[in-house]
């Protein structure tokens, strides 16, 4: 009888209260994701200077020094676009794992007890055999 209350609270365990906690870390996963990449912060600034190396105008109509100007600035917010890009992709890269990684821990989750009834069954088979 024993047996029988522990195995009860064992599978109201592991299909309610366990699940909610693999979904609570899984959401920190990917919140931690999203905050180590920064990814909202890339967004909003994609074409920025990178490292706000820019190149101040000065007065007057000097036409190398308006080439400069341009130049600079528009190499700097070409190479940021090109840098926050990658680091963005690398995070939506990471963020999709982690969604697929989610599903996959829920999907054997919800079959590890028929693993481990299985293997308790062929290992006495085994025993015995």
């Amino acid at each position: 009888m024993l047996f029988l209350s522990v195995l009860h609270d064992y599978f109201l365990w592991h299909y309610t209260h366990a699940f909610r906690e693999i979904f609570h870390v899984w959401t920190n996963l990917l919140w931690f994701i999203i905050h180590f990449f920064s990814i909202p912060q890339l967004a909003k600034a994609w074409f920025a200077p990178f490292k706000r190396i820019t190149e101040a105008r000065r007065p007057g109509l000097n036409f190398e020094d308006l080439a400069g100007y341009i130049i600079i600035n528009l190499l700097s917010r070409v190479v940021g676009a090109i840098l926050r890009t990658f680091l963005i992709v690398l995070g939506m890269a990471c963020l999709l794992g982690t969604v697929a990684l989610g599903f996959v821990t829920y999907l054997v989750w919800i079959f590890l007890p028929l693993g481990i009834a299985t293997s308790l069954v062929l290992g006495i088979s085994f025993l015995f055999a």
